[in-house]
């Protein structure tokens, strides 16, 4: 069975993501999505990552992935998951981030996880205009 992937961010930002990814890669049977929001408590964030545990508990790896470290998504995953052998909690949820970490095929959970960080990593970039050349106002002389 594939690794599994809950996706747990405040507001509804996991939802918005998970939006995205079906655009471009379909749904994905290994995705679970928590959205903690305004009103939420513990109890009611901690049943829903239970769920989505639950639905993924099968999967050789389970990778929980929160939008910011030291947030209650993921100190509440940690709190709860942290004693399973299998699964992981990170921080810096992104598109290409969450997109490798459900395809990747990799058995080893510490190789998976530093695989799908080194890919959220690689993904933040730039871009830079460049500045036109001096020469540029001689042109037309």
């Amino acid at each position: 069975m594939r690794n599994g992937v809950i996706i747990a961010a405040h507001g509804e930002f996991a939802k918005g993501l998970k939006s995205g990814l079906d655009l471009v890669v379909g749904q994905m049977s290994n995705l679970r999505v928590v959205n903690f929001i305004e009103g939420d408590t513990y109890d009611t964030i901690d049943k829903a990552l239970n769920e989505a545990y639950d639905d993924l508990k099968d999967s050789k790896n389970i990778l929980i992935i929160t939008d910011l470290k030291g947030g209650t998504p993921f100190n509440r995953s940690v709190s709860l998951f942290n004693d399973k052998d299998n699964v992981r909690v990170l921080s810096g949820l992104n598109f290409a981030l969450t997109y490798q970490a459900l395809v990747s095929e990799e058995e080893d959970i510490d190789k998976y996880l530093n695989e799908v960080i080194e890919t959220g990593k690689e993904s933040i970039d730039y871009f830079a205009i460049l500045a036109k050349e001096e020469d540029d106002e001689l042109d037309g002389i």
